[in-house]
């Protein structure tokens, strides 16, 4: 028998101390459980609240049209420019003056003696009075050619004052519509900071009391505030500029998509408007002619009428006609110094607001350059958007599952980075349109719509970052014959994508497909429709059972494979039936739509070029069923029509029946040289890859 006096006084001690603890240790291990249920619940709560804002609206917007112009120059009606006019009337009113001076002069000279008589020197006559009048005309100096130089100069005046009167509207014009850019781009910024901060503030609640209980990690911690640092920062620079008290502000008011710019139309616009911008500098002009030599040659003429009252009473008064010439020329030679004096002195004078490129293309190709390297970043950061939105594709997915790999803080620190991802990508596309800007006060008479063309989301090239478009059927066959694991590893080790997925409704084959779904719901899973019946019953109530059946979050699109060839009296009515086909295909177009879908199908080579159109329309792609007859010149020849019609949206099918082997396909469909292609079925796929093994191994026995 056990007994307690056999037991040392420590020992006894020990286990007492530890029953009347552990009890209490477990009282607060549970409710350090539940208080961190509850701030995981509370950050769940917030994902949900959150995870379906993406504000990419606000980074590729609608398309621009050809005909529109984001920047338009419109006259100013300030007082500034009420004077600027004032100074070109003066300038306009000179010139009408120096028109009408000719250098003709009327004189009148009168002459009294009233002492003695006075001998005229030149007319060698004594007389007691003298009148002479007459005209003179100044050729050269103060005469008719200076009138005339002074009328070159001052168009010359006229023209750079209107110039720099243009110059100087232009560069109000772009200050103005740059701060509407910067204004308008803020805008956008700013609500998506409001959602940011949001955010950030109700998280980092719970995460600094998780953090005071040691249950997240120290890098969780300080990224929480670091968020709350950035967003605090961005928010006053954005918010501090909108509010500033500016007078005569305007709202910019335009969509504004992603532009690229087509050098050689750039440059050809340029040259187009090479006489805006190539032009004489009118201050060297100035000079040159108020430099001239012949500005200081004196030349007039003059006819006068002379009556003298001679002295002498027996003789008569004498009166006549006389006409001359003067001509004065300097004796200087310093046409050189004073053509830089006068330069220097228009130099000195004016302000050149305007200092023109000898050389407009380096300018533009300097602004092109900018513009390429600001969309090479905007593509890049795209590509990074992607990603993201790939990894909350996932998050959301866990989340339905209810996975234990889930975590909201985690999930919330993703979606912030994805936010701010919009404003760095709003950031680049401000600059963009800031050189654009520049460019049109560079050509101020060229629309931007004439060397730019608008990018969407299809033309971004980041389609070369995406896996290859190789599609595969997967019938139901291939459940029966191979695990879901040989399917999954089958499927990543060949880099299936998409996966056309069969399905139908039966118990057993609908809960395998559909934990296969839920197992690669990363992946591009398309389900496959190919109930011929459905052709006459109609898709609507089979779609809504499909959604109650099959997590539509789960997958990409659905893909109709309805061989409408096939059915019984199809050759005696075919526009009927082509005609009940496009429905069918639009009843699975609007329920793609709405629930997020692509649509694609699969088609003979023998359709008519009225259905073609109508797939184009409604479909993302249309798979070409190129079976039985496989000769390359055959297919390439057949499919021409549906190439020319659907363009990027055909994908080539080959049937693994007509082939002895996999090789042989695989060089099928290079000959054919289509981009995107499909293999009919990964059932026979597998067996012709285990045929090949047992005939290697086979071989080796041999050996």
């Amino acid at each position: 028998m056990f007994s307690m006096d056999k037991v040392p006084k420590r020992t006894v001690y020990c286990f007492v101390l530890f029953f009347s603890v552990w009890p209490f240790a477990k009282s607060q291990e549970n409710n350090k459980d539940e208080l961190v249920s509850g701030y995981i619940k509370v950050l769940t709560q917030l994902w949900e609240a959150s995870n379906t804002k993406t504000f990419d609206n606000y980074i590729v917007d609608s398309t621009l049209s050809l005909k529109s112009e984001p920047f338009k120059i419109i006259s100013d009606s300030t007082t500034n420019w009420q004077q600027k006019e004032m100074l070109l009337r003066l300038n306009k009113l000179q010139q009408a003056i120096n028109r009408k001076d000719f250098g003709l002069k009327y004189t009148l000279n009168y002459q009294e003696n009233f002492n003695s008589p006075v001998a005229d020197p030149q007319e060698i006559v004594v007389f007691k009075r003298r009148a002479v009048t007459g005209i003179d005309w100044d050729i050269l100096k103060s005469g008719l050619v200076e009138s005339k130089t002074k009328n070159k100069i001052l168009k010359l005046e006229f023209d750079a004052l209107e110039k720099k009167q243009y110059t100087s509207s232009l560069n109000a014009f772009q200050a103005k519509n740059t701060e509407q850019l910067i204004r308008h781009f803020n805008e956008k910024k700013i609500e998506i900071l409001n959602s940011r901060k949001k955010l950030n503030n109700e998280q980092t609640v719970t995460v600094e009391k998780l953090w005071s209980i040691k249950h997240i990690t120290k890098d969780d911690y300080l990224k929480a505030i670091q968020n709350t640092t950035d967003i605090n920062a961005q928010y006053n620079i954005y918010r501090n500029y909108n509010e500033a008290d500016i007078k005569n502000r305007s709202k910019f008011d335009f969509d504004l998509p992603i532009l690229d710019i087509e050098l050689a139309k750039l440059f050809q616009n340029a040259n187009l408007s090479s006489g805006d911008s190539a032009v004489t500098d009118p201050n060297s002009e100035i000079a040159r002619l108020k430099s001239l030599f012949i500005n200081d040659v004196s030349l007039s003429t003059y006819a006068r009428y002379s009556y003298y009252d001679v002295y002498n009473p027996n003789q008569p008064n004498r009166a006549f006609m006389s006409l001359g010439v003067n001509l004065s020329v300097p004796l200087v030679f310093n046409q050189k110094e004073k053509r830089e004096y006068y330069m220097l002195q228009r130099q000195t004078t004016s302000q050149k607001d305007e200092v023109i490129s000898q050389n407009i293309q380096i300018n533009l190709l300097n602004y092109y350059y900018e513009y390429q390297y600001k969309l090479k970043q905007f593509k890049n950061l795209y590509h990074k958007r992607l990603v993201f939105t790939e990894l909350l594709r996932t998050e959301r997915v866990k989340h339905d599952l209810n996975d234990m790999e889930f975590n909201p803080n985690t999930a919330l620190f993703i979606l912030d980075d994805y936010w701010s991802n919009a404003i760095e990508l709003l950031d680049l596309k401000q600059d963009m349109y800031k050189i654009l800007l520049n460019l049109k006060t560079k050509l101020p008479n060229v629309n931007i719509t004439e060397y730019t063309k608008p990018l969407n989301l299809s033309n971004l090239n980041i389609a070369s970052s995406n896996p290859p478009f190789k599609a595969v059927y997967v019938w139901s066959d291939a459940f029966k014959n191979h695990s879901q694991t040989v399917i999954t590893e089958y499927c990543k080790v060949n880099e299936f994508n998409p996966i056309l997925l069969s399905y139908n409704t039966t118990k057993i084959y609908l809960q395998e497909v559909s934990e296969f779904i839920s197992k690669n719901y990363t992946g591009n899973i398309h389900l496959m429709i190919g109930s011929n019946k459905l052709l006459k019953t109609g898709l609507t109530g089979y779609l809504d059972t499909l959604k109650n059946n099959i997590k539509l979050s789960f997958v990409k699109g659905i893909h109709l494979d309805l061989e409408l060839h096939t059915l019984p009296g199809f050759k005696e009515n075919k526009e009927a039936a082509f005609d009940n086909y496009i429905l069918i295909v639009k009843q699975a177009k609007k329920f793609a739509d709405d629930n997020k879908l692509e649509l694609s199908v699969s088609i003979p080579l023998s359709y008519p070029e009225n259905v073609l159109e109508a797939l184009n329309k409604n479909c993302n792609t249309v798979y070409l069923m190129a079976y039985e007859n496989i000769d390359p010149d055959f297919i390439i020849k057949k499919s021409a029509e549906e190439k020319s019609i659907l363009k990027t949206k055909c994908v080539l099918a080959l049937r693994t029946k007509d082939f002895d082997n996999r090789t042989d396909m695989d060089q099928q469909f290079k000959k054919l040289g289509f981009e995107k292609t499909a293999y009919h079925d990964l059932d026979d796929l597998i067996k012709f890859d285990n045929t090949s093994i047992n005939v290697k191994e086979d071989n080796k026995k041999e050996k």
